[in-house]
Formats: C-alpha cells, structure tokens, sequence
C-alpha cells in the first residue's frame, strides 16, 4: 500500500473527456505535463490512495492534462473519480526533501477560527487573479477567506483541521 508521506499532489480530477473513460487532470500551477510522465497515478478515494495505470497522457493546455487510466473503462466509470486530489510518487532527492505547500492540499479540511471556532469545510479554491480565496461551506452558507500565510495558524493533517486567525469583522 502506498502512503501519502512518499507522494506529492500534482492535482485534481475535474471532468470527464468524451465516452472512453479519459478525465482531465488539473495541475496546480507548480507542475507540468512532464510531472505526469510516470506509471501510476495515485487517487485519493475514500481517504486511501488508489493507484491507477496511466495508459496516456497529452496536454490539453497549461494546466490541464488528458489522462487515460487504464481501470477507467467509460464515462461513467470515469465521472467516480472527479474531484478526486491525484498524486505521484516522490522521487530521488524529491523523497527526502518536502514537496511545495499548495492551498489545494486543504481542500476538504475543515477550518475553524480563533475566537469563532467552527467556520465550515474548505470545499474549493477560487483562483482570482492576484487574491485566491479558500471556499468553505457552513452548512450551505459560503463563506470566502483570502490564502494568506499569516492568516493560518496550524495546520493539523490527521484531523484534516485547519486554524485560522482573522482579523476582525472578515467572518
């Protein structure tokens, strides 16, 4: 079983392609298409990582990639696996030194905020140019916290929990 220690999250699943099982894998900004160029992909289904065999990749644009996986057989098949955060395996010097922080790690995380406790789950991330934006969901109601450093406090990866400390008034 592969552990996410020895992995790095290059991205996301986000949609189907066609009728054949391909999906298109979003790459955060940091990586490109020659960071697909492995044998497996791992997806994080279900809390685990799963590995998938990586028939063909080709670029779709900068960020996207079209990914053919081999257990993905049709679109429906393929629409079980969207959102689903992709890893690759760390490799060489890579597995000793840390992988980049990337805000899409957080997605899924809960937030909670100094003095407010409870703020909601980090569903997605906004990339508005110049000021990206953590979403969250509390309890239907969206609320919107701009991805800054000092704002996080601690990050705690077990209980999947983030810490915020905002200033007054942006909650």
């Amino acid at each position: 079983m592969i552990e996410k220690h020895t992995c790095r999250q290059i991205g996301v699943i986000v949609k189907t392609h066609g009728i054949a099982g391909e999906v298109v894998l979003r790459l955060f900004n940091e990586f490109s298409i020659d960071d697909v160029d492995v044998e497996f992909l791992y997806l994080e289904l279900d809390g685990g990582l799963v590995p998938f065999y990586l028939e063909e990749a080709r670029e779709k644009n900068q960020t996207d990639v079209l990914a053919k996986l081999e257990q993905l057989k049709d679109d429906q098949q393929a629409l079980k696996v969207i959102d689903a955060p992709v890893y690759v395996e760390k490799q060489g010097e890579e597995a000793v030194e840390e992988a980049p922080f990337s805000a899409y790690q957080l997605v899924g995380y809960e937030a909670q905020a100094a003095g407010h406790g409870y703020i909601g789950e980090i569903v997605a991330i906004r990339e508005i140019s110049k000021n990206p934006l953590f979403e969250l969901d509390n309890d239907g109601e969206e609320v919107l916290i701009p991805i800054v450093d000092h704002f996080i406090v601690s990050i705690d990866d077990e209980q999947r929990l983030v810490i915020f400390d905002l200033p007054e008034g942006l909650i």
